[in-house]
């Protein structure tokens, strides 16, 4: 497959020859050197088939863990070619991967640009292209995590930005897959017990970090331990593009100690590079390998530079992803990403339906289904198609997925997850079966209304693919998130629809702009399952993705729909102004192809996020809900749109102050759901929860108690006791026992609650919330002191957070103050406070009511 050199050998460090100029690599012909490390080399290559040029890295097949040279290389062929299979824009393309003589080669895109290292070097950098670089860069690895890789030797010289600007992490050349067959994941306790041997091996370095002494480390390829004995050391300088493998500024405690280490083990490399980016300095000092492993396994990180900008929120980020043991860190790099790339201050929703509510159907639109030769044993087909998407091989998946997350709800959210799309497959195969054996067998339709049901039905098949294929990925968010994305499937009864079908737009003629756009509704729907299950920042990206090649395919109802489900994630995922950008452009692409289903739950989706974000006025929140609803006079009969259009008047009612109209919305959107959904749904509990809400607001709280606690029962069977749905639910059900002075067991739900959120290191909003709750309980009961304690430590958090809550947190301290004679000016001066910051809400609004009520009994006009 070689052949021999042509030329003089190219010189490379270390004084062993490469590869001459000319010299082949399978097809491949050699142009010239561009790095070696410890693994093997890099060479400029042209490829003479595709007319392009590529970059070829030969592996060498030299495994310390293999029993022969042949199991070695068979070991690094089988890790090339996983590491081929990774498809992302932020990872260098491997096109090819093969052996050459002794080594294994692998053929990937050839990268004009610089490394991250350069570029950071290049002049100074604002922090927040320092993190939009390493956020492009991090999901590069959640790729290859989500592939079972871990890269093992991620650090900004492995991290190419091209000349066009986009980012791709390269050097794949370490990477291995996390569990194989013939190695089993270590546990923790082999991790600490090993740290412990590389901490023991640390405490020998002097206190001044010794220049001379040699580093104590085996290959540090993450195969063995570090020897006992001082034979075969290496001696390690620690330059910026490190001299071993691992290279020892960016490695993970586990490595020193030499494990191969898990996800969790890129996350600390990234860590430190993103630490390096932002401040200018690695977060480990050290002269040698030993002096910097000391301070690694010790995690013991340097003082940052003085005048350091580097908000404490990312430091905070930066210090648990830098955590010397692995479970300390983030569960996953996409946990750390999302807490990354946005403020934890989000507005707090005291009711779960307000934007959740309206989640809407994803990948909508018409398929395009094309019946083949024997119709009969077609209509009996729909079980096998069917397990394509949700058989016995995905469910085994799953439920292993979900179990080894260790999440203590796995089991039950497992078991609702089954149970929901078991139910979804019965309904689905009996529509399948019926929608074919209505054309086929008893003559009652046409051919085109069967290509439209079945197209329908294919898009719902879709939705499931794409939601098993997340699940099979889970971490604990997806876990939590699990039975509500199930929840969200879309729904089946469109497909029996034919009025609403034949005003669904046809696909393209062109059969190739046709199977563009087939592809493209499945992205649509793999970028609706990751959303629901929690995965914002790869749904988000994804979408984008998705529009920026549906714009190039130019065909307007499919840009609608991707500007739809991009508009969805304005829910938790990215900014609501930005989403609401999204819905109005696929509102008028919509209305502009006809595509009149789109056009509804984009009105109506605008709606919840506007309302429930404080994004836009009620004026222009009404237009939409109006215009939605026009649209939909044109198809009676959809319980569910008609449902989401209830939540939505609902929402902007009691926003209004007008809360008994938001009652009889709320009640009217139950019943909907109730006759399409059952009982037993997640999304009528989350209605159930919206009515609860507008009782408290009408001070009916043994109503809302009454609804509240079966509520509670059906989520925490659902979700687990564990979920942080439940903890508000539990939020909630404590307010209404508090106002119905049932103190005892208002407080253990609250302190339930907080339990939750602690446990999960939820964001520190939930946690001022829950102390609130507790001030107004204790003041409730009469115990002053305390409330006033709760009740500042809530306004401390809660203050530059959410500041419309704050305001009643300090109406709250601000009557605990007045039971106190000598602080009763300070309690006046409090409560005006919180009157200037309720001054948007409706005079009608049962609590400035209160407060003004207040005010006015204590001489303030």
């Amino acid at each position: 497959m070689s052949a021999e050199p042509t030329q003089r050998p190219l010189p490379v460090p270390g004084g062993e020859p490469g590869l001459a100029q000319g010299a082949r690599i399978g097809r491949y012909v050699v142009l010239g050197l561009l790095g070696r490390g410890g693994m093997g080399e890099v060479y400029a290559a042209y490829d003479p088939e595709l007319d392009r040029k590529i970059a070829v890295k030969l592996l060498r097949a030299r495994d310390r863990g293999a029993a022969t040279p042949t199991d070695g290389k068979t070991r690094l062929l089988r890790e090339a070619q996983a590491i081929a299979r990774l498809s992302h824009p932020n990872v260098v393309v491997v096109y090819d991967v093969g052996t050459f003589a002794d080594s294994v080669f692998i053929a990937m895109e050839f990268v004009e640009g610089h490394t991250v290292g350069y570029w950071l070097e290049a002049r100074p950098r604002k922090i927040k292209e320092v993190l939009e670089v390493f956020m492009a860069a991090g999901r590069g690895l959640v790729a290859a995590h989500t592939a079972g890789l871990v890269h093992r030797d991620f650090k900004p010289d492995n991290v190419m930005i091209t000349k066009g600007g986009q980012v791709r992490v390269m050097d794949f050349g370490l990477a291995r897959q996390q569990v194989r067959d013939d190695e089993p994941s270590p546990s923790s306790q082999a991790v600490l017990d090993a740290q412990t041997r590389a901490a023991a091996l640390a405490e020998t370095v002097p206190p001044d970090g010794d220049p001379d002494a040699t580093a104590r480390l085996a290959d540090v390829d993450g195969d063995a331990p570090p020897p006992s004995g001082s034979g075969g050391y290496l001696q390690v300088k620690l330059t910026r593009t490190g001299a071993v493998l691992g290279t020892p500024a960016y490695m993970a405690p586990e490595q020193f100690a030499g494990i191969s280490g898990d996800a969790r083990t890129d996350q600390f490399s990234f860590a430190v590079a993103l630490y390096e980016g932002l401040y200018g300095q690695r977060p480990f000092a050290g002269s040698n390998a030993l002096a910097l492993m000391a301070n690694v396994v010790a995690g013991t990180i340097t003082p940052p530079p003085d005048n350091t900008r580097v908000p404490t929120r990312i430091r905070r980020i930066l210090l648990r992803g830098l955590a010397s043991t692995p479970a300390d860190r983030f569960l996953s790099m996409t946990v750390m990403l999302d807490a990354l790339a946005r403020d934890p201050a989000v507005r707090r929703r005291r009711w779960l339906g307000a934007t959740a509510g309206i989640a809407v159907v994803a990948a909508l639109g018409a398929g395009f289904y094309k019946t083949t030769a024997g119709q009969r044993a077609m209509c009996a087909g729909g079980p096998a198609r069917f397990a394509t998407a949700w058989g016995p091989a995905q469910r085994s998946r799953v439920e292993r997925a979900f179990q080894a997350t260790g999440h203590k709800a796995a089991a039950v959210a497992f078991a609702s997850v089954a149970r929901i799309i078991d139910d979804y497959a019965t309904h689905w195969q009996g529509m399948y079966g019926d929608a074919c054996a209505a054309s086929r067998v008893r003559g009652e339709q046409s051919g085109d209304v069967l290509d439209l049901r079945m197209g329908c039905l294919g898009e719902r098949l879709s939705s499931v693919k794409a939601l098993t294929e997340v699940f099979a990925t889970a971490d604990t968010g997806v876990v939590d998130n699990a039975v509500g994305a199930a929840s969200a499937l879309p729904t089946l009864d469109r497909c029996a629809d034919v009025a609403m079908l034949r005003a669904v737009v046809r696909p393209p003629d062109d059969p190739a702009t046709r199977a563009k756009v087939t592809v493209l509704r499945d992205e649509v729907a793999r970028v609706s399952a990751l959303a629901s299950a929690g995965r914002c920042d790869q749904a988000a990206s994804d979408g984008r993705r998705a529009l920026e090649r549906a714009a190039a395919v130019d065909y307007l109802p499919l840009k609608a729909e991707v500007l739809l489900a991009l508009g969805r994630l304005g829910d938790v995922c990215i900014e609501a102004r930005e989403a609401i950008g999204y819905l109005e452009a696929a509102e008028l692409a919509a209305e502009t192809s006809q595509h009149d289903e789109i056009a509804i739950v984009a009105s109506v989706v605008i709606v919840g996020i506007g309302a429930g974000h404080h994004a836009q006025d009620a004026h222009t929140s009404w237009t939409w809900v109006k215009h939605g609803e026009a649209i939909l006079r044109r198809f009676p009969g959809h319980p569910l749109l008609e449902a989401w259009a209830a939540v939505s008047r609902g929402i902007l009612l009691q926003q209004e102050g007008r809360v008994e109209e938001a009652l009889a919305e709320h009640r009217r959107a139950l019943k909907a759901k109730q006759a399409l959904l059952g009982a037993d749904h997640f999304d009528v509990a989350r209605s159930n929860v919206n009515i609860a809400h507008a009782l408290q607001d009408l001070g009916r709280s043994g109503d809302a108690e009454a609804i509240l606690r079966p509520t509670l029962e059906t989520m925490t069977r659902l979700l687990g006791p564990e979920n942080g749905v439940v903890a508000l639910v539990l939020l909630n059900h404590g307010e209404a026992l508090t106002d119905l002075r049932r103190f005892d067991e208002a407080d253990a739900a609250i302190q339930r609650a907080l339990s939750i959120w602690r446990d999960r290191r939820a964001s520190p909003l939930f946690e001022g919330y829950g102390l609130m709750d507790l001030g107004r309980l204790k003041l409730a009961a009469g115990a002053t002191r305390e409330a006033r304690d709760l009740l500042e430590r809530a306004i401390a958090i809660l203050d530059k957070r959410d500041a419309e809550v704050a305001a009643e947190a300090e109406f709250a301290l601000a009557q605990a103050m007045w039971a106190s004679p000598g602080d009763r000016r300070r309690a006046v001066d409090r409560a005006r406070h919180a009157r200037v910051q309720l001054a948007a809400r409706p005079s009608t609004d049962r609590k400035r009511q209160a407060l003004e009520a207040w005010l006015r009994e204590r001489g303030d006009i």
